[in-house]
Parts: C-alpha cells; structure tokens; sequence
C-alpha cells in the first residue's frame, strides 16, 4: 500500500512537472526576456527533480488533510500565471534577486540531500549547510522567490495564489516540525536554531 501511494504521489509530482515547464518554455520561446519566468521554471523543476531523487522515510503524515496542503503548497506554483501582470519591482531588479533566492534553494536542497521531502516526514535530521541559519532555508528561497516574481509580474489572480501557497507552507513547516521534535537530536536543534524561515522574525 505504501509504494502504490508512494508511486502515485510521484507520478503526480511527473506530471504537474512536465505542465509547468511547458508553459514556462512556451512563455520563454514567445518572449525571452523573461528571466522572472526562467528564474521561477528553474526553481520549480529543481523540486520535481530533487523528489525523484529522496530517500524513502522512517515516518511520514500520509492523512488526507495534510496531502492536500502539502501538494498545493509543493505544486501550486504550476497554477501561477506567467502572463506579464504589472512591474511593481523592474524585471532587471526582481530578476538578479530571483537569482539569489534560487541559490538559497539549491544551497539549502545540497544540505539536505536525498532527505528532501514534500510531505511532512522524518528522513533524518540535518543541522548543517544552510540548516545553521534557519530551520527551512528552502522554503525561505521559494518564499523570497515568490515574492519577487509577484512583484515583478502582478497581478490579482497570482497573489491569491501565492497567498495559499504561503499559508500552505506554513502549515506544512509546523508538521513536518512536529513529527521531527519527537526524536531528541531534532529537540535540541530547535533550542540552537530559533527561527524557522527569517532570523528575528519567524
């Protein structure tokens, strides 16, 4: 039962991947200038890849509720709208930026290696890398990420999405937070690292 669940969870993570990055190069062969787009499609088809790649966990929430935010907060970016929108921020501002939240990304999925993870789980603790810093530098990167590119190309409909994404991840944290605080290691970390996505914020 669990690999048939495990397979199919990945099969739909394959197949919201493949849509998403075709509407990105679709976008990006009609107007190449948009590197917000090419910024965020990196991003995301990063996650899809790193999925495929995780190691099986010792312990993960497989309870409706919770699949359902974690997969609309893991995927959602792929109901984003990649029309122009309005420039609140410039594209040769927002774009640069984009480029260093990416980092933070990549920097933080290199920590974690295969224990990357879209539902709630324990696949082992990691405290080093980009884990001495913030409790969810990934999710850091894709919130700064996401900012950038609303900002960059506005619009309505994407920051009600962006919204539910945001909020969805944060629910997503606080479980995936909860299962790690029942072993030790993970209890004591939370004691050295105090915040989970901005220092002296949250």
């Amino acid at each position: 039962m669990t690999d048939l669940r495990e397979g199919l969870f990945r099969f739909i993570a394959l197949a919201v991947a493949a849509f998403f990055i075709y509407r990105g190069v679709h976008n990006l062969v009609i107007d190449n200038g948009r590197l917000n787009v090419l910024m965020l499609l990196i991003s995301e088809t990063l996650t899809f890849v790193w999925l495929l790649f995780a190691r099986r966990p010792l312990v993960r929430d497989w309870s409706p509720f919770t699949v359902f935010i974690s997969l609309t907060a893991g995927f959602g970016s792929g109901l984003i709208s990649l029309e122009p929108g309005l420039a609140i921020v410039p594209l040769y501002i927002a774009a640069p930026l984009q480029f260093l939240a990416l980092w933070v990304v990549i920097w933080g999925k290199m920590s974690l290696g295969r224990s990357f993870a879209i539902l709630p789980a324990n696949r082992g603790v990691v405290t080093g890398g980009a884990y001495q810093y913030v409790r969810h530098p990934i999710y850091a990167g894709y919130l700064m990420g996401h900012i950038l590119f609303l900002l960059s190309s506005f619009s309505i409909y994407n920051f009600t999405v962006y919204a539910f994404i945001t909020l969805f991840q944060v629910h997503r944290i606080l479980r995936e937070e909860r299962i790690l605080a029942l072993t030790p290691e993970y209890s004591d970390y939370l004691e050295r690292v105090r915040y989970r996505l901005v220092p002296g914020i949250f």
